[in-house]
């Protein structure tokens, strides 16, 4: 291999190289991490250094994410094998080469490499790249089409700020105003701003969100992961959704589609709730009323319950299937 094939080979993989970091860090950012997070991950993952076992838990606690990091590994590995071949290559094609012409054509080189960059790194072009591997991540990561897309922007203790796609709305802000909809009451999360055709938009009382609409949001964590990652709920089984944790004990909002044995036909005290499982209930809602909480109250199959009690209790007491008790 020539100097001048070297030069140019080396070149393009490393621009390639560069490609596969922002390709590597979108994907993280898919499965919730954090730009910055996202970004030293993925350069870890393809250079091989850096991974430690403190910083490295945030992926091998996730499936997903193990699966992303296995193929930035091995891309990364192969990578640096012909990179390095390459630039033996190159030096030894110094030996049979005019210095004045192998100067002229590493700096070409050089010049297109820098060039490439730049372009790469301009806001228009580099966003429209993101969104073009995010179409394309969701197919190959087999994500439904009807399935919101969360990428978490910074983490600020257990708040959050992150960015949503709206591949389907929600129910609870189908055909809903911002007010009506208390987001901020039922998962302690503000809507900062939205784009709609791409252009951003206020957020007022009586804006109505819409399918392909892009929010801006901040708050909770995990009420930002229950309000919009969450799936149709058509199942007959119940669903649980964490609002917060407080060590051990969480307070969770309940989906009851199915009755638990000890609740069918039980008043509250009689069910053994509290004695039994040291479960409080908090809420009950019921075809969008509020039901009064008396020690006789008798749930039933549709009820909307607020709970709050040992975190382990509350998924033994009202799961339904093995999937929930596993988790």
């Amino acid at each position: 291999m020539d100097l001048v094939t070297s030069v140019i080979l080396i070149m393009s993989f490393i621009i390639i190289y560069v490609i596969l970091i922002q390709i590597y860090s979108v994907l993280f950012r898919i499965t919730g991490l954090t730009r910055e997070k996202a970004l030293f991950q993925s350069v870890s993952l393809l250079t091989s250094c850096g991974f430690t076992t403190s910083e490295s838990e945030i992926i091998t606690s996730d499936r997903l994410r193990r699966r992303i990091a296995i193929a930035a590994m091995i891309t990364g590995y192969a990578f640096s094998v012909v990179i390095v071949s390459l630039i033996i290559n190159l030096l030894i094609s110094l030996k049979d080469f005019n210095q004045d012409t192998a100067l002229m054509w590493v700096v070409y080189a050089f010049g297109i490499f820098v060039l490439t960059l730049i372009i790469t790194q301009i806001p228009v072009i580099k966003r429209g790249f993101e969104k073009f591997i995010q179409a394309i991540a969701t197919r190959v990561l087999k994500r439904s089409s009807n399935e919101n897309i969360i990428i978490m922007l910074d983490n600020y203790g257990k708040d959050a700020m992150a960015e949503v796609y709206l591949n389907r709305v929600p129910d609870f802000m189908v055909d809903k105003t911002v007010l009506e909809m208390k987001i901020k009451s039922k998962y302690k999360i503000n809507i900062l701003m939205y784009k709609r055709n791409g252009k951003a938009q206020d957020v007022l009382v009586d804006t109505v969100f819409k399918k392909k609409d892009q929010l801006v949001v901040f708050g909770s964590a995990t009420g930002i992961k229950n309000a919009f990652a969450k799936k149709e709920m058509q199942t007959k089984n119940n669903v649980i959704e964490l609002i917060e944790e407080y060590g051990e004990e969480a307070m969770t909002e309940i989906h009851l589609n199915k009755m638990p044995k000890f609740l069918d036909n039980k008043g509250l005290f009689e069910s053994g709730l509290k004695s039994d499982y040291s479960i409080n209930l908090l809420t009950i809602k019921r075809h969008d009323q509020f039901i009064p909480i008396t020690k006789d109250v008798i749930l039933q199959a549709k009820d909307v319950i607020v709970v709050f009690g040992p975190y382990s209790k509350i998924k033994e007491a009202f799961s339904t299937k093995k999937e929930e008790m596993d988790e």
